[in-house]
């Protein structure tokens, strides 16, 4: 999962320049991480489902600073991706070292996956995961990775 674009707009982080603490996002660019609760209430009742950061945030914020972020889902959070390759390679790194094999990739930029990806939920940047579309495909995703 990415962070803006999906979690929020990226005008709520505007201006932010890391390297930045948890405590320092959350003070100084509140409206970050708006649609989490919306996250939450998805995950609700899959606990078979682990969420792994590819936002870029993973460059400069520990695993430890990336749950104390995302305190209401933290209990679904498996990790960040690799620091040192880009996302898409990141993504199927991670995927087969864990031997997962149904996901789905919640991000607002579809360049960022060469190759496409049927398992990419595209985000409207303005919208993420507010918008019901969105939250449509994650739903349908996570019942059929239920059963």
């Amino acid at each position: 999962m990415d962070f803006d674009g999906v979690l929020h707009p990226p005008e709520a982080i505007a201006g932010a320049r890391p390297p930045l603490t948890a405590n320092q996002i959350r003070k100084s660019f509140p409206d970050t991480f708006q649609h989490l609760p919306t996250l939450h209430d998805l995950l609700q009742k899959h606990d078979d489902v682990a969420v792994v950061v590819s936002s870029s945030w993973r460059l400069f914020l520990s695993d430890a600073e990336l749950i104390d972020l995302l305190a209401p889902i933290s209990t679904w959070f498996a990790g960040s991706l690799s620091r040192y390759k880009g996302k898409d390679e990141a993504i199927r790194d991670w995927l087969t070292h864990h031997q997962v094999n149904d996901f789905a990739v919640l991000d607002d930029v579809a360049e960022f996956f060469p190759e496409g990806s049927k398992s990419l939920i595209l985000c409207d940047s303005r919208r993420g995961l507010s918008d019901p579309l969105v939250q449509g495909r994650v739903r349908e995703w996570l019942q059929l990775a239920s059963h």
